[in-house]
């Protein structure tokens, strides 16, 4: 990240531009934030007062809720596109190097969280089960419920679940294939 504190109220409107250009998609407030603060030194309410401003002069269009229905979504607006164009040079090019590497491994962290889901179930005071979920965008691939007992044992379940997602899904569809070896 790049240490010294980006003030300049223009230039943090062509960091939010860009950011939004290299993303190519609608995102959330708190994908936005994640995206440019991560890589840049710029104090949230200056970028709050940045984001706004774009939305007041019609460059990102600020969407009604997203999925989780707590955040707004932003895209940018042909008019945001034809700016960012324009003054995406403006900007150092370190900082938009930065922000520019860092959105792919982002966007492909988000997708693999909302992909792998594990939760505990409450059977009762005392006894505890896992539901697992592996899902291909919005398809599910495996949708499996343990008994597990203890909560901890139920812990542990979560964990290694969702640390080893592919290794799970692959030894299950093996055993049900009959290409178990052991």
């Amino acid at each position: 990240m790049y240490m010294r504190e980006v003030d300049d109220p223009v230039m943090i409107q062509y960091i939010i531009l860009f950011t939004l250009s290299k993303a190519a998609r609608r995102v959330t407030h708190s994908q936005l934030t994640c995206l440019t603060l991560d890589n840049c030194n710029i104090n949230f309410a200056n970028f709050q007062i940045a984001l706004d401003n774009l939305v007041q002069i019609e460059y990102v269009r600020k969407l009604p809720n997203g999925y989780d229905e707590k955040m707004p979504i932003y895209e940018l607006t042909e008019k945001g596109v034809q700016a960012n164009g324009f003054f995406e040079h403006s900007i150092p090019v370190y900082i938009r190097d930065q922000i520019a590497e860092h959105i792919d491994p982002f966007f492909e962290q988000e997708q693999l969280k909302r992909s792998v889901k594990a939760k505990l179930v409450e059977i009762n005071k005392r006894e505890f089960g896992v539901e697992c979920a592996l899902y291909d965008s919005a398809s599910p691939l495996m949708e499996l419920t343990f008994y597990a007992g203890t909560r901890e044992i139920a812990a542990q379940m979560i964990r290694n679940f969702k640390a080893h997602p592919d290794e799970v899904y692959t030894k299950i569809t093996n055993v049900l294939l009959g290409e178990n070896k052991s």
